[in-house]
Formats: structure tokens, C-alpha cells, sequence
């Protein structure tokens, strides 16, 4: 199973225009902070290659290193105790 695809979600019930109008204004807004964010993190990564304080393939191996670390988190849900037992 491809772990990053989509689930479809079952509508629990139809929205009217304005709630979906304001679905719609809050995903616009998400996808403009996902390109601000990624502007921002490309110029980090490009100064930091430029003044040499990292190299490219330094970040494209710690990236590969969080990605499966959160993959794995995701996939196998810790065994923490969120609530303690009251007795």
C-alpha cells in the first residue's frame, strides 16, 4: 500500500455554498504557505550550500533519514501510555 496516497473520506453530510466557499479559502491559503514555505527553504538551503556550511548531498541524505524515521512512526504507532489508569 503506497502510504502516501490519498484516503477518500465518506461525507458524513453535503456542505452548503458557504461552507464549501470557505473550504475552498482555507485550502488556497495552505497551498500559498506550502509555496511561501518552500521559497524560504529553498534560499536556507542555497545560502547555506553557497557560504559552503553544508553540502547538498548532506541535506538530501538527512531528509531521506527524517522521511523514514516519520514513516515509521506513522506506521507503527508507539506503545506510550497516553493515559494512566486510575484505580
Amino acid at each position: 500500500m503506497d502510504q502516501h496516497k490519498p484516503r477518500r473520506v465518506k461525507h458524513l453530510r453535503s456542505l452548503n455554498p458557504g461552507e464549501e466557499l470557505d473550504l475552498a479559502g482555507q485550502l488556497a491559503d495552505l497551498k500559498l504557505r506550502f509555496y511561501q514555505q518552500s521559497v524560504l527553504l529553498s534560499a536556507l538551503i542555497d545560502l547555506l550550500v553557497e557560504k559552503e556550511l553544508i553540502e547538498k548531498d548532506e541535506i538530501a541524505r538527512m531528509a531521506v533519514k527524517i522521511d523514514k524515521d516519520l514513516s515509521k512512526d506513522l506506521q507503527e504507532p508507539s506503545q506510550k501510555q497516553f493515559f494512566k489508569k486510575t484505580e
